[in-house]
């Protein structure tokens, strides 16, 4: 991230903490993501690459790791990467956060592309922000 969004990096990683704690009950092991800030144009060329067939502007993309990649680190797992549109977002860190839920719980196995599973992936959005009070 760029220099001057430290303050903001600072937020959203704090931010994911919370939602880590909050959604994986599976707590024996940490998890972490990296977690990007691009703009506008960056996540449009990045969504044409990897997901083409998916529609609207991309406002957060989340690519897991790949299964039985290395992990060398022994102090936890790297569930992926997260990429948030900074310029959709407007730097807003509350909007910045509703996009990293939706990230996170894409890393930890959700999705939305059946109706049953998007009402449920929804149902867990409203419950993390409600309880992290974003």
């Amino acid at each position: 991230m760029r220099r001057k969004n430290f303050q903001l990096e600072k937020k959203l990683r704090k931010v994911s903490e919370n939602i880590l704690k909050t959604v994986d009950l599976r707590k024996t092991v940490r998890k972490k993501a990296d977690i990007f800030l691009l703009p506008h144009k960056e996540m449009l060329r990045l969504k044409k690459k990897f997901l083409p067939s998916e529609k609207g502007p991309p406002n957060v993309l989340a690519f897991p790791e790949p299964k039985h990649w290395p992990q060398p680190e022994k102090r936890g797992i790297k569930l992926g990467e997260i990429y948030l549109n900074l310029d959709l977002a407007k730097g807003d860190i509350r909007e910045l956060s509703r996009l990293l839920i939706h990230g996170v719980l894409h890393l930890l196995g959700y999705h939305h592309k059946k109706k049953s599973d998007r009402m449920k992936m929804e149902k867990l959005e409203k419950n993390v922000i409600r309880k992290l009070g974003y």
